[in-house]
């Protein structure tokens, strides 16, 4: 149904909706008979979002995939055998077994293989059993502050050893090695605490007690929610379903000052992996695999 809406809010829009593609907002179509222009009650991300100031955010990305492959004028796919970027016992993969698009969404899935092999690295090949799925806007799209935003649900596995989410690094190390650039988590998820979707921020200085919405909790993530974080200079102000339910101002370590490192261009990323041998959340024989995290749109406003 929610899909439906979207797609008539769409039509309705007809030709105005066409001229977005620098993604602002929409003017207001002029009735015949020269009467003045009705005020734009949307752009393309869909209805405006008010400001705490009275202003509206202004859509800069969206993606609702409803394409049948994913959009690389949008996206890239984040394979460790290209970036040697890995979580824990994960080996990221471009295989539509591990990244697909379809019935408008996109799909995330981690595996397990029927036996070991190595995942080629940059960063050093290692050995595993286990495959998932990463993309990210790197070199396709960032932004610094403004209001980002994910619709989702997780897997509904309940054991602990698989994770993801969406989250946000730096373009650049301005900052130096992490966390010094700094880090955003919007929605991190392990299997092992299923009903803790964890916004956090990672940086020179970070205060664990502090620095993490530990009470920003759903009680099925494998339904579909909104998850936000609303990006301002002075704090970090994340939402589950437009509820706010953490707020961070960040005490940076010194020679930084605050609003630094959270003061240049992040991009974002979405993935579906596993945990490590060992830990908290631990991959195990018992761990439920596959396990997809479902992703259906992806905004950003400034």
């Amino acid at each position: 149904m929610l899909r439906h809406v979207r797609t008539l809010r769409r039509l309705a829009a007809g030709a105005a909706l066409a001229a977005v593609a620098g993604l602002v907002p929409l003017q207001a179509v002029v009735p015949a008979g020269g009467a003045a222009a009705a005020t734009a009650t949307s752009d393309a991300c869909g209805a405006l979002l008010p400001k705490s100031d009275g202003s509206s955010w202004t859509c800069s990305f969206v993606d609702n995939f409803d394409g049948t492959s994913l959009n690389t004028t949008k996206w890239i796919t984040q394979e460790t055998a290209k970036t040697g970027f890995r979580t824990g016992s994960t080996c990221y993969t471009a295989s539509d077994k591990s990244i697909k698009v379809r019935r408008g969404v996109l799909e995330l899935t981690a595996r397990v293989m029927p036996g070991n092999f190595v995942c080629a690295s940059p960063s050093g090949d290692f050995t595993t059993k286990y495959t998932g799925g990463m993309i990210g806007t790197r070199g396709k799209f960032s932004q610094t502050y403004g209001r980002f935003e994910v619709r989702a649900k997780y897997p509904t596995a309940r054991t602990s050893g698989v994770h993801g989410g969406f989250w946000m690094n730096p373009l650049s190390q301005t900052y130096g090695a992490w966390p010094a650039s700094g880090e955003i988590d919007v929605a991190e998820w392990w299997s092992s605490d299923p009903s803790l979707v964890l916004p956090s921020l990672h940086y020179s200085g970070r205060d664990g007690r502090y620095d993490s919405g530990w009470s920003c909790r759903v009680a099925d993530v494998s339904s579909y929610h909104t998850y936000a974080v609303e990006w301002l200079p002075t704090e970090m102000r994340f939402f589950i379903d437009g509820q706010l339910c953490f707020a961070r101002s960040w005490v940076p370590n010194s020679p930084l000052v605050a609003p630094q490192p959270f003061d240049h261009p992040f991009s974002m990323i979405l993935n579906m992996g596993v945990g490590t041998p060992t830990g908290s959340n631990a991959i195990t024989s018992s761990t439920q695999l596959p396990a997809t995290y479902t992703v259906d749109h992806v905004k950003a406003w400034r």
